[in-house]
């Protein structure tokens, strides 16, 4: 079962918003800076694209995991994330079903 209250206060953050496109966008990404066979972005991606340093990073993608949002894996200094879109399903079902539509 989710979270709909932890979920959506994730993405009320409009930096976790935009870190959830960003990782949408690398679902299918080949060419990644720290490992191109695997799907998602390594926080060195995220540290880049946002301009932000890797602990602000650190501080959003734990919100995200922690709201089920994304996977997180350890690869040598560096963390790669993945959308979890089993969770994303389920969050936009919900909210559909708790408000009618």
């Amino acid at each position: 079962m989710i979270d709909v209250a932890k979920i959506s206060k994730a993405l009320s953050d409009p930096i976790r918003y935009k870190i959830l496109l960003m990782l949408v966008d690398h679902q299918s990404n080949e060419l990644l800076c720290c490992s191109p066979a695997l799907e998602g972005a390594c926080n060195c991606e995220i540290m880049a694209e946002f301009e932000m340093i890797q602990s602000r990073v650190s501080y959003h993608m734990k919100e995200l995991a922690g709201a089920g949002l994304v996977t997180e894996e350890p690869r040598g200094k560096w963390k790669f994330y993945s959308l979890n879109m089993d969770t994303l399903k389920q969050y936009t079902r919900q909210i559909g079903a708790d408000f009618k539509f």
